[in-house]
C-alpha cells in the first residue's frame, strides 16, 4: 500500500520512518522477519507522535500493525484506518482503506464462528435464494446493488441490530444479513467475481439445502 504525500520528501524524518516500514512490510508479506514489522510499528508511533498530521505516517502505522496479525494489534489497526478515513477523506486511499476496514471486518465474523462456518450467514443465504427464485434476475440485479452501494458508506457487520433498509426488499435487516444476500446475488450473477469475503460454504450449503 503506498501513498505519496505531499512535500513528503521534503520532510527527512516521514521519509526514513516509512521507508523503513514498507521494507519490513514487504519483507513480512513474503513470510520473513517477523521481527521487522514489530520494528517498523516501533519507527511509525515515534515518527506519527512527532507528525500526527501526516497521513502518509498513520497510514503506514496501521497497515504495520495489521500486518502483525495480532488481535490488539488488528484492533488498532482498524481504529487508525478509521482516523485515517475520517482526518483524510479526501485522500486517494480512501478506497483501499475502507477495502481494508471491511476485510478486518470480516475475518473477525469468521474468527467467531465454529471452525470457519457461520450456520446464521447460511440461513441468510438461504431466504436470499428464495427471494431470488421468486422474484427474479432483474430483482436480484437491483438489490445487490443497492446493498453494493449502501455498503460503499459502510455496513456494520458485526453489529446484530437491525438497523438497515431497502428499497428493492421489505424488512429491516442486519449488516451481516445484507452482506450474505449481496454475496448469493452476485455468487450467482458472476461466479468469478472477487467479492473480498468467503462465504463459500455457507452459500454450498444453502445449495444443497435447497435441493433438499
Amino acid at each position: 500500500m503506498h501513498y505519496i504525500a505531499p512535500g513528503r520528501e521534503q520532510n527527512p524524518l516521514a521519509s526514513t520512518h516509512w521507508l523503513k516500514a514498507d521494507r519490513f512490510s514487504t519483507i513480512t508479506t513474503a513470510g520473513r522477519w517477523y521481527s521487522g514489522v514489530e520494528e517498523a510499528v516501533a519507527h511509525l508511533r515515534t515518527a506519527l507522535a512527532r507528525m500526527p498530521d501526516d497521513p502518509q505516517t498513520l497510514l503506514g502505522l496501521a497497515t504495520a500493525l495489521e500486518k502483525l496479525g495480532m488481535p490488539e494489534g488488528t484492533a488498532e489497526a482498524d481504529r487508525q484506518y478509521h482516523r485515517f478515513i475520517t482526518e483524510h477523506p479526501n485522500s486517494p486511499m480512501v478506497e483501499e482503506v475502507e477495502k481494508s476496514r471491511t476485510a478486518i471486518a470480516l475475518r473477525e465474523v469468521k474468527a467467531r464462528s465454529l471452525g470457519g462456518y457461520r450456520p446464521d450467514v447460511m440461513r441468510y443465504i438461504a431466504d436470499a435464494l428464495k427471494v431470488f427464485e421468486a422474484q427474479g434476475p432483474q430483482a436480484r440485479q437491483a438489490i445487490a446493488l443497492e446493498i453494493a452501494r449502501l455498503g460503499s458508506d459502510g455496513l456494520d457487520i458485526n453489529n446484530p441490530e437491525q438497523r438497515y433498509s431497502l428499497h428493492s426488499l421489505p424488512g429491516q435487516f442486519s449488516g451481516l444479513r445484507l452482506l450474505s444476500i449481496m454475496y448469493a446475488a452476485f455468487r450467482q450473477i458472476d461466479p468469478t467475481m472477487e467479492l473480498g469475503m468467503d462465504f463459500e460454504a455457507e452459500y454450498l450449503a444453502a445449495i444443497e439445502q435447497k435441493k433438499g
